[in-house]
């Protein structure tokens, strides 16, 4: 069964990129925020990798905790374990390439942005979780 709601790790798709990240955090944080940047049109997985990181980004610079599927404590692939996994990673200075990506994400010019703009109920609770990651990383 799949999984879908309007927290980051609430789609399945949010999972598909975690062995990347175990691999290369760094390297798939930049990747991601890059590409969102300097596209034109965000595609869905493109957005998913880009909000993704940013919580990963989140977690490591500022403790915060995420709803995930995976409560194991020693999950590598957990968010949550991300900070004390990777202690010694710097990522301070892709703050701002974050934000810039995630604003990309929710603008016209994401179609994650626009698959959730057509749920009424849920896109102003997306849209308000986005928004206040970008609020943390600032």
């Amino acid at each position: 069964m799949g999984a879908w709601g309007y927290g980051i790790f609430d789609d399945d798709t949010a999972y598909d990129f975690t062995d990347e990240i175990k691999s290369d955090a760094r390297a798939f944080f930049i990747s991601s925020f890059e590409n969102a940047i300097h596209t034109k049109y965000v595609a869905y997985d493109e957005c998913h990798m880009v909000t993704v990181s940013a919580a990963y980004l989140d977690n490591h610079l500022n403790g915060t905790n995420y709803r995930t599927d995976s409560k194991d404590e020693k999950d590598e692939r957990n968010v949550n374990n991300f900070r004390e996994l990777q202690r010694g990673l710097k990522l301070d200075d892709l703050k701002e390439m974050a934000i810039q990506a995630l604003k990309k994400v929710i603008s016209e010019a994401s179609e994650l942005n626009e698959l959730w703009s057509e749920n009424e109920a849920l896109y102003p609770k997306w849209k308000e979780n986005i928004e206040e990651l970008i609020k943390r990383l600032k």
